[in-house]
């Protein structure tokens, strides 16, 4: 990097590398580590950069040191040991499946068809499964006061994250009314699921929200970031089309949601047609295949047959 010390120059430095480093959003990126270099704001670096301010030597030496990182493509935030998830910000790191911002269109999806499903201010039970850091259940709880929500994951490391998140959103939840709690146990374990909503959410689960392992074999369906630096069990789906785990999923969920309940399930941009599939079989009706914010096709809904 050149002009080291002035805010404009680093940033401007640091955003060519990442950007030939192949990063999807090198300008954000660099902003974002400066500002967590620095441990401001990012607006505060925002008014370096217009005013052309000097960096202290420390933290443009800390600065330098994340984009090497980053340019390596250690996910951001496994850099700065955060992550933002619509209206919450939870810890990450290795171990656990980084939220992205497709999802939250799974959590917009969901917290709509809840809106449908059940009279206004009536509680909500949901069930995440495959809950990894918790992002999807949690932001359901946080945004429709009085829900009981319950997620399940089973790899140790991310059932801590999923903890540790409970923890740093306690204020949100209490606010709102609402109840998260983690349990361990299988997703794909029809019978596993169902004990473990008959001790948490005082009757079947209302609607079901996951975000499970769906990576195909050749790995073609995921960034550099996720195949090196988040775990192999939230990745991989199993099989050649990545939908054996998203199958045991939906079976589990199909045996424990109540009828009329909703299924909303993230999958690859390739598995639309598949997962409509496997939810027919399994016994939901109307599944509806919706779009990422690229147009590619991204999560599918579905209804549990009475």
């Amino acid at each position: 990097m050149t002009e080291a010390g002035r805010a404009p120059a680093l940033l401007r430095d640091a955003e060519a590398l990442l950007a030939r480093a192949g990063i999807d959003s090198p300008g954000p990126d660099a902003l974002t580590l400066l500002a967590h270099a620095w441990s401001v704001p990012e607006q505060r670096v925002r008014r370096a950069r217009l005013f052309d301010e000097e960096v202290p030597g420390p933290v443009h030496a800390a600065f330098a040191g994340l984009v090497e990182r980053r340019r390596a493509r250690v996910p951001l935030q496994h850099l700065t040991g955060t992550a933002h998830f619509r209206t919450l910000t939870l810890p990450v790191g290795p171990g656990v499946f980084v939220p992205r911002p497709e999802t939250e269109l799974v959590a917009e999806a969901a917290l709509a068809a809840l809106a449908e499903l059940l009279p206004a201010g009536e509680p909500a039970r949901v069930l995440d499964l495959c809950t990894g850091s918790g992002a999807l259940g949690l932001a359901l709880a946080a945004e429709r006061p009085g829900t009981r929500a319950v997620g399940v994951e089973r790899e140790a490391t991310a059932l801590a994250w999923a903890r540790r998140s409970v923890a740093a959103t306690a204020g949100e939840l209490e606010a709102a009314g609402s109840v998260f709690l983690v349990e361990a146990g299988d997703a794909g374990d029809a019978e596993d699921v169902a004990g473990i909503c008959a001790r948490t959410l005082g009757g079947p689960p209302h609607l079901v929200v996951s975000n499970p392992p769906y990576v195909l074999s050749d790995g073609t369906t995921t960034a550099p970031e996720a195949v090196v630096h988040d775990p192999a069990a939230a990745l991989w789906g199993g099989g050649e089309d990545g939908l054996e785990v998203p199958f045991r999923v939906i079976t589990a969920s199909a045996a424990v949601l109540a009828p009329g309940g909703i299924l909303v399930m993230e999958h690859a941009d390739v598995q639309g047609e598949g997962v409509r599939t496997l939810m027919l079989e399994a016994g939901f009706a109307d599944p509806c295949t919706r779009p990422d914010y690229t147009g590619r096709d991204r999560f599918t809904l579905a209804v549990r047959r009475a």
